[in-house]
């Protein structure tokens, strides 16, 4: 991956975002352009980039994107139709649009997951205090407490296969991104230890990001993921960010209705599509 494919592929993202209204890439699609955790398929032609898939072996998902200029011309089915040679067809559709339904429903693709992107906007009261439960102390981040954040992230979010895979070095590289700042980082302290943490994200001067919610197991059921909750919306309001934006997993039911009962509602759907598995894979 030379710079000059990483440029190639970021205006190519640029483009389909304009267009789409939603970028064809998440974060981790354009982390893994600077390391060798994804493979990548590009097609060319005259010397301009048309169309990319990334996959990435850890989840078992791929991201696609062609140039909005040069659909409908065969370019994403050459492109699956390539990554089915050499893994599983499991696509994320970002935003769910028409044209990606289209797509799933031609190649015979159903639904295996549904990812949602929820807003909280602006109400006429702030966010409340957060009634901390007795034992819980809320701090932020500071050197050293790497180890401790891992195996919290690890445990908490066992089950899911992007989230429970993060790593020293993938922490490493998110806390090098422009964005970060400690203080977004709260941590939660009882008796035991770490028991859980809100990474908070600013995505603008008026808007943050739920970046990540998590709880160990062993605390959970104490109130302790609310209160963490309410302690980031609360640190993104005091920094201007009235507007609040997170992603969860659909059957993620008990934090689904923990977020609707903060003020949060469904803006859209992200959907992973996925065919039967090869012959001699796994399902």
């Amino acid at each position: 991956m030379s710079d000059a494919h990483r440029s190639a592929i970021l205006a190519l993202a640029g483009r389909a975002g304009d267009a789409d209204g939603v970028p064809p890439l998440n974060e981790d699609a354009h982390l893994a352009l600077t390391t060798d955790c994804a493979d990548h398929l590009l097609h060319e032609r005259d010397d301009r980039l048309l169309g990319y898939v990334q996959w990435q072996p850890g989840p078992s998902t791929a991201q696609l994107v062609v140039d909005p200029l040069a659909r409908r011309h065969g370019i994403g089915t050459a492109l699956a139709d390539e990554l089915r040679q050499h893994a599983a067809e499991r696509l994320w559709a970002f935003g769910d649009l028409p044209p990606a339904q289209a797509f799933a429903a031609a190649r015979a693709l159903g639904t295996d997951r549904e990812l949602w992107m929820m807003e909280r906007t602006p109400g006429p009261a702030p966010v409340a205090a957060p009634s901390l439960p007795p034992a819980l102390r809320i701090r932020s981040f500071q050197p050293g407490d790497e180890d401790a954040l891992l195996a919290v992230n690890r445990a908490a979010f066992a089950h899911h296969p992007e989230q429970g895979a993060l790593d020293g070095a993938g922490l490493a590289r998110r806390m090098a991104e422009p964005w970060f700042d400690p203080g977004d980082l709260l941590l939660g302290f009882d008796g035991d230890g770490l028991a859980g943490f809100h990474w908070t994200k600013p995505l603008d001067a008026t808007t943050g990001e739920v970046y990540v919610v998590g709880v160990s197991p062993r605390a959970q059921g104490r109130g302790y993921g609310r209160a963490l909750l309410d302690a980031g919306l609360r640190h993104l309001a005091a920094t201007g960010r009235a507007r609040a934006v997170l992603y969860v997993d659909k059957a993620e039911s008990v934090a689904v209705q923990m977020y609707e009962k903060v003020g949060f509602s469904l803006a859209h759907r992200d959907v992973l599509y996925a065919g039967r598995p090869r012959q001699g894979e796994d399902s």
